[in-house]
């Protein structure tokens, strides 16, 4: 007999059975984790990940800990309404304030440092809803959301192309990467367990059960039995037919190697968020430009392409640090997920395969709380079994 006998009766058991399997070991996945298991100690959990690492962004984003600039407010609100954005604002917030409470601030590398937004040509007639802005968000934040701060300018350093400064004094950063460790750390030592380079290929939904096959390069087909079933996989797995329809949109970053100096600290935005910058130390990570190309930018492609990197660092060199030498030390991109309407969305796609989805490009901020809503009714579906 030469047939392909690679699963063990020990990893039947222990490694392939579950109360609840998570596809997708970014924030949301992992925080769904979290949640179960906070609520539900002696569940068994299992997470899938397709990838060596997080396959979309939630390790390649610039770690950005913010709710939105004046411009991008004002843009969604153009589609959403303003009473819809000022919820989603306080989504974010409540979010945040849930990644924190979970793996605390030195965990993720938190810092309020404060954040900007850069304003020149037709965006500075957001000047005009300031007065209206803070009026709508001081509930949710305690004190003013945005103030001007055109006195800066000169003293960050700024292209003359700036005509305006905006503060956003809530905005903070965290360290990407040390977050991540710390979100697996945390679901592991609550007794999940997270298997990497297992890309799931199909669902089988039985009355009872779910069935997820995934192929292993190693041992073939694996078959993992469960409860419930829960898709985070942002827009990166349409195969696995979920319920809510995203579309990948792919941002692109580059670092500096250290500069001798930055006169500037903090987190900032132009041009309603599509483009974004911070310092790590005296680098500059820099980002966006999607909007340069909706269409090429559409994409789950992880690379990075010409036409937008050349522009990232012409706005480097002439608008964030003009006059100084700069050199790249990398580049990477990663894959976000967008719908219309720009919100979260949680869906049973059948009665036991739940989908979560919630980021449009907010996921640090927004992830937290779109887990725990998952988590929420996934753990109802598990009471009444």
């Amino acid at each position: 007999m030469n047939a392909m006998a690679t699963v063990s009766f020990w990893e039947q058991e222990e490694f392939l059975r579950a109360d609840v399997c998570i596809v997708g070991a970014g924030i949301i996945g992992l925080s769904i984790a979290a949640e179960l298991l906070e609520r539900q100690p002696e569940l068994r959990v299992v997470v899938l990940e397709r990838g060596s690492l997080p396959t979309g962004a939630s390790t390649k984003n610039a770690g950005f800990a913010c709710f939105g600039s004046p411009t991008e407010l004002v843009r969604d609100a153009s589609t959403l309404g303003i009473e819809k954005v000022c919820q989603l604002v306080e989504q974010r917030k409540r979010g945040l304030e849930r990644l924190r409470s979970r793996l605390g601030d030195r965990a993720i590398g938190f810092e309020q440092c404060g954040g900007y937004e850069l304003l020149w040509g037709r965006h500075t007639r957001v000047l005009d809803r300031l007065d209206e802005l803070n009026a709508l968000l001081q509930p949710i934040f305690g004190s003013a959301y945005v103030r001007r701060a055109d006195e800066r300018i000169a003293t960050f350093g700024f292209g003359s192309a700036v005509e305006h400064l905006l503060e956003l004094p809530h905005e903070g950063r965290i360290h990407t990467g040390r977050m991540m460790r710390a979100l697996l750390g945390y679901v592991a030592s609550r007794g999940a367990l997270v298997l990497c380079g297992t890309p799931v290929e199909r669902i089988e939904t039985e009355q009872r059960a779910v069935t997820l096959i995934a192929q292993s390069p190693s041992v073939g087909e694996l078959r993992f039995r469960s409860c419930a079933a829960a898709l985070a996989t942002n827009a990166l797995a349409p195969a696995l037919g979920g319920c809510v329809q995203a579309t990948p949109g792919r941002g692109q970053v580059l670092i500096t190697e250290p500069l001798d100096q930055l006169p500037w600290d903090g987190v900032f935005h132009f041009d309603e968020g599509y483009f974004y910058f911070r310092n790590v130390g005296t680098r500059i990570l820099f980002g966006g430009g999607r909007n340069l190309d909706f269409e090429g930018e559409t994409t789950d492609e992880l690379a990075i392409t010409e036409r937008i990197q050349a522009q990232l660092e012409e706005y480097l060199r002439s608008v964030i640090v003009p006059g100084a030498t700069v050199r790249i030390a990398q580049r990477w991109a990663g894959i976000m997920g967008f719908r219309e309407p720009a919100l979260p969305a949680i869906a049973w796609c059948s009665e036991r395969v739940l989908q979560a989805f919630g980021c449009n490009g907010m996921g640090v901020a927004l992830g937290s709380l779109v887990a725990r809503d998952a988590a929420e009714q996934l753990a109802t579906l598990l009471l009444h079994e």
